[in-house]
């Protein structure tokens, strides 16, 4: 079992044989700089592949236009985020299709999958310091509108989260 401390959360306990911490994984180590990723992937339940990221704060969208600087910080934290969430999935599948020499990192119960036919792949952020759960609906849609061919191609779900709804669904402590 093993437990990933982020953004003043902590992750987990997770079986190591459905994780896949690819943000301090050798394997991501060595492709060297300019590829972001989240923080893990995990096999959540027997039907579901979930990549998550987590941050202490987010930009709030209706703020974004009010100064130059507020624009680009808000530009930078979701442009982040999105090529995180592709960049993972790209490795993650690169990893279970045989392209990496030693995959040892990538957990048993997500190396072996075969087929995604039947898997449900989701992509969530989890915001430390989002008290209202309703002001999540801005960060959730501003994700979905730029993530939005990739989840067309991959049919990917995509939620975000505060630390209260992260430990409803067993994600933190």
């Amino acid at each position: 079992m093993k437990a990933i401390p982020e953004s003043e959360m902590i992750f987990g306990s997770f079986n190591e044989k459905d994780l896949f911490h690819i943000e301090a994984s050798k394997l991501y180590k060595d492709l060297g700089h300019g590829i972001k990723t989240v923080e893990f992937v995990l096999k959540y339940h027997e039907s579901s592949i979930i990549f998550l990221e987590a941050k202490k704060s987010c930009p709030n969208p209706a703020n974004q236009y009010e100064s130059g600087e507020k624009g680009k910080k808000f530009e930078e934290y979701y442009s982040s985020i999105t090529e995180k969430f592709i960049c993972s999935l790209q490795i993650y599948l690169a990893a279970i299709l045989d392209r990496y020499e030693d995959v040892s990192e990538v957990g048993e119960g997500l190396s072996k999958v075969k087929s995604l036919r039947n898997i449900h792949l989701k992509c969530i952020l989890v915001i430390k310091n989002a008290d209202d759960i309703s002001w999540l609906a801005g960060p959730l849609a501003e994700l979905k509108a730029r993530l939005l061919p990739f989840r067309r191609i991959w049919n990917i779900e995509v939620a975000v989260l505060n630390e209260q709804l992260a430990r409803q669904y067993h994600l933190t402590c």
